[in-house]
C-alpha cells in the first residue's frame, strides 16, 4: 500500500512539475500602450487614447486588463484557433518577425481584449494602442511608432492630449507642430457611389438601391447615400484619426497607390465610413452604393468600373431592367457590361465539388431542450448547437450559390463575398469564408448556425497554418 501511495504520489509531482507549455510567447504579445484607471471621472469612465478631436477617449476604468490575466485569455484563444468566447471569429498568432505576423499577432489581442467577457463584451480597442500600432506597421513603420502616436494622455510620452492627437495623425517622423494641415485624402482617389439618393421613393422613407439578387431593387433609405462633399469630410476624419470615428474599433487606412489591394482598401474605408456616419453601425447601407460590387470586379482582376455596371441601379442609364443588371451582377467582371440577362449562363455559379464539407451532421445528441452537440470546445467538451444545424448540404449550397451570385450575403447585404475556384490555400480559405458567412446568414442578418456546428474554422486554421 505505501508503495502504490508513493508511486502515486510521484507520478503526481512528475506531472506538476512540467512546465506549462504556453501557446503564445509573451515576449510577442503586443503592449497595450495604456494603463487602466487613469483620470477617473466616479461614474466608472477613464481615459483612454486620444480621440480625433484631442480629447480623451472614455473607456471602462477596469480596461485595459492586467498583462498576465490577458495572457492567460490569449493563450486560451490561439490554443483552440478561435475566440473562446466569440467562436466565429478566428485566431492566429504567428511567431516570425515579418509585418504580416506583427499585424496578426496584434489582430489576436484585439478581438481577444474585445470578447474578454463573451460575444463583444470586453474592453474597447481605444483602452489600448493596439489599432494605432497595426497601422504604423502597414504604413511600414513599427509598433512602437504607434504606441507613440496615440500614447494615452497621462502617460510620460504625451505632454498633452492635443499633442497626441497630432501625432496620430502625423508620419512616424513628423509633431504635432510640424505636421501638414492639407487635406487627409485626395478626392479624385474617394471611389464613387455609383447611385444618386431619392431613387424611386415610396413614399414611406424608402428608395431604390442598388438590384438584389431576385432582379428587385434593394429598399434603403431615401438620404443614402449621402451628398459627397460631406461623405469626404467624413472620410478624412476617419483616415485622419486611422479609426472609424464614430465606432472607434475599426481601423481605416487610405493608401494612396494605383495597387489593386490599395485599391480595395481606399473602398473598404468608404464602406466602414458609410456605415458609421451617425455613430455605431448608424449610417447608410452597402446596397446604397455599387462598393461592394466594385471591390468584388477588383478582387477578381477587374476594374471598379466593371463592378460598377454590374450592379446598376434600377432606373439608372447604365441597366435596361432590373432583370438585365441581376443577371450582369452574376457574370464576371470583365463581361458584365456587354452581357444581357438572356446570355447570361444559367449553370451554378459554383461547383458543388469546391463547397467545403462542413465536417458535422445535424442531430448529434440531443438534450431535448432544442441543444444537440457541436464541435469540441477548449475543454474537450462538444459545444451546444441548435439541433437543426448545420443544414442539409443540398439546401446549404442553394443559399451559397444565392450569396455568391449577389456577390453579397443576400440577408446581410453589408458582408460580401466571393468564391474564388483555384487551388491554393487562399483561395481555399476563400471559399470557408463564403461558406461561414453562409452559414451563419441562412434566415436573417446574424441568422443562421453558429460555425460551432461545422468543422470549417478548424480547416480554415489547417490551410492557414500551411
Amino acid at each position: 500500500m505505501q508503495l502504490l501511495t508513493l508511486t502515486l504520489f510521484a507520478a503526481v509531482l512528475s506531472a506538476t512539475a512540467r512546465p506549462v507549455r504556453r501557446a503564445v510567447d509573451p515576449a510577442l504579445v503586443p503592449d497595450f500602450g495604456v494603463k487602466a484607471n487613469v483620470n477617473p471621472t466616479g461614474t466608472g469612465d477613464c481615459d483612454g487614447i486620444a480621440g480625433a478631436d484631442g480629447t480623451p477617449v472614455k473607456i471602462p476604468c477596469q480596461c485595459p486588463p492586467d498583462r498576465d490575466s490577458f495572457i492567460q485569455s490569449l493563450d486560451a484563444n490561439v490554443a483552440a484557433g478561435k475566440v473562446v468566447n466569440n467562436p466565429s471569429v478566428a485566431v492566429t498568432f504567428p511567431e516570425d518577425n515579418s509585418t504580416e505576423s506583427q499585424i496578426a499577432r496584434i489582430q489576436a489581442s484585439l478581438v481577444t481584449l474585445q470578447n474578454l467577457e463573451g460575444p463583444g463584451k470586453g474592453c474597447p480597442a481605444a483602452s489600448t494602442t493596439l489599432l494605432a500600432q497595426q497601422k504604423a506597421l502597414g504604413a511600414g513603420g513599427s509598433a512602437d511608432t504607434g504606441a507613440v502616436a496615440a500614447v494615452a494622455p497621462g502617460s510620460s510620452a504625451a505632454t498633452s492630449a492635443a499633442a497626441t492627437s497630432a501625432a496620430a495623425t502625423s508620419a512616424a517622423t513628423s509633431t504635432a507642430s510640424g505636421s501638414s494641415t492639407s487635406t487627409t485624402v485626395d478626392p479624385a482617389l474617394v471611389p464613387e457611389f455609383g447611385l444618386e439618393a431619392g431613387l424611386n421613393p415610396t413614399g414611406t422613407g424608402d428608395c431604390d438601391g442598388i438590384t438584389g439578387a431576385d432582379g428587385t431593387p434593394v429598399k434603403i433609405p431615401c438620404q443614402c447615400p449621402p451628398d459627397r462633399d460631406s461623405f469626404i469630410q467624413s472620410l478624412e476624419a476617419n483616415v485622419a484619426a486611422g479609426k472609424v470615428v464614430n465606432n472607434p474599433s475599426v481601423a481605416v487606412t487610405f493608401p494612396e497607390d494605383n495597387s489593386t489591394e490599395s485599391q480595395i482598401a481606399r473602398i473598404q474605408a468608404s464602406l466602414v465610413t458609410l456605415q458609421n456616419l451617425e455613430g455605431p453601425g448608424k449610417g447608410c447601407p452597402a446596397a446604397s452604393t455599387t462598393l461592394l460590387a466594385q471591390q468584388k470586379a477588383l478582387a477578381a482582376g477587374g476594374s471598379t468600373d466593371d463592378g460598377a455596371v454590374a450592379v446598376a441601379a434600377s432606373g439608372s442609364s447604365a441597366a435596361t431592367s432590373a432583370a438585365e443588371t441581376s443577371a450582369a451582377a452574376a457574370t464576371s467582371p470583365a463581361s458584365a457590361s456587354s452581357s444581357t440577362a438572356a446570355g447570361s449562363s444559367t449553370s451554378t455559379t459554383v461547383d458543388p465539388a469546391l463547397v467545403p464539407d462542413l465536417g458535422l451532421q445535424a442531430g448529434l445528441n440531443p438534450t431535448g431542450t432544442g441543444d444537440c452537440d457541436g464541435v469540441a470546445g477548449a475543454n474537450g467538451q462538444p459545444i451546444k448547437i441548435p439541433c437543426q444545424c448545420p443544414p442539409d448540404q443540398d439546401t446549404f449550397i442553394q443559399s451559397l450559390t444565392a450569396n455568391v451570385a449577389a456577390g453579397v450575403a443576400v440577408n446581410n447585404p453589408d458582408v460580401a463575398v466571393t468564391f474564388p475556384t483555384g487551388d491554393t490555400p487562399e483561395d481555399q480559405v476563400g471559399r470557408i469564408q463564403a461558406s461561414l458567412v453562409t452559414l451563419q446568414n441562412l434566415e436573417g442578418p446574424g441568422k443562421g448556425c453558429p460555425a460551432a456546428s461545422t468543422t470549417l474554422l478548424a480547416q480554415m486554421k489547417a490551410l492557414q497554418g500551411q
